[in-house]
């Protein structure tokens, strides 16, 4: 956003409150946004650092004990694909390529959210 219209709003004499509500944040608002949901995005599918990091931490056997509540400790979705494609059973394979899929189509959402966010609340000056 450019400094001018902050020092526009303030010269016809706007406070710097209604400068802030007013004219700065409604213009900064789609890169605040688009930033956010891409910044979860990347974080929900970073797999290289969850492998090997996150590793020693739990990964729980859903298909033995599966979650009884929302907040019941979990892994994430990449690590639990790797799980599964270590295992030789051929409905693990399935399974991790439907977490594959649904990861995938999760990302593209987050991203198609955010470029129409960005597109919604897009000014130009």
């Amino acid at each position: 956003m450019p400094p001018s219209i902050r020092d526009a709003a303030l010269g016809v004499g706007a406070s710097r409150l209604q400068t802030v509500t007013h004219h700065v944040l409604p213009l900064a608002m789609p890169g605040i946004l688009t930033g956010t949901i891409i910044g979860l995005a990347q974080a929900l599918g970073e797999t290289a650092p969850l492998l090997l990091i996150g590793m020693v931490a739990f990964v729980r056997d859903f298909p033995g004990a599966p979650p009884e509540g929302l907040f019941d400790p979990a892994a994430a979705l990449p690590v639990q694909i790797y799980n599964w494609t270590q295992r030789g059973d051929p409905g693990f394979v399935e399974r991790a390529s439907g977490a594959i899929i649904v990861l995938l189509v999760f990302l593209i959402a987050m991203n198609a959210i955010a470029i129409y966010f960005r597109r919604k609340f897009e000014r130009r000056w």
